[in-house]
């Protein structure tokens, strides 16, 4: 039996057939693997981005009303910026008007309100002014301003807060 040139190269051919077919498949299974992994990374990102931007807007809104507060300080020492049973039925406009120290405070309590919960997913503040003995004079009136929200995590939707502590008064 004398087996031709033609015959061995074709039996060499035989023991190789799919071969090529196998490693193709293999490397669409760990492209798509690593596909996968990018999109579910990318997924994170847009998740933690947001929550970021989340946190800077409460940022700039808590500040935005600090702002506000030492702009009118005698609502500061009145104790005005704590009062949110007024809001928002018993406001002024105080933009085009002039307003009373209690006026502005319920009219910044009021705009600062409807900003956060315009910016920020269930987006609330409040404003506490704390005084030593003597009433909320120089050194002595401590404001802090709280903004809750809520953010969607992994594990589902959760309660965040800012809060900041400042002085609205200049020391001498």
């Amino acid at each position: 039996m004398n087996i031709s040139k033609r015959e061995k190269t074709a039996f060499a051919g035989c023991s190789n057939a799919g071969f090529t077919l196998l490693e193709v498949l293999v490397a669409l299974l760990v492209l798509s693997i690593g596909l996968l992994g990018l999109a579910a990374l990318q997924a994170s990102g847009t998740r933690y981005v947001h929550g970021s931007y989340l946190r800077s807007q409460a940022v700039i809104q808590a500040y935005d009303m600090a702002d506000r507060i030492r702009a009118n300080l005698p609502g500061v020492q009145a104790g005005d910026y704590t009062d949110l049973s007024g809001i928002p039925s018993t406001h002024s406009d105080c933009t085009s008007s002039s307003c009373s120290a209690a006026q502005m405070a319920q009219f910044d309590l009021w705009q600062w309100n409807t900003a956060n919960a315009a910016l920020l997913p269930a987006g609330a503040g409040t404003v506490t002014i704390a005084a030593n003995t003597g009433g909320c004079v120089v050194a002595n009136c401590i404001c802090t301003i709280t903004v809750d929200w809520h953010e969607v995590e992994q594990t589902g939707t959760v309660a965040k807060t800012f809060s900041t502590t400042f002085q609205p008064f200049s020391q001498p």
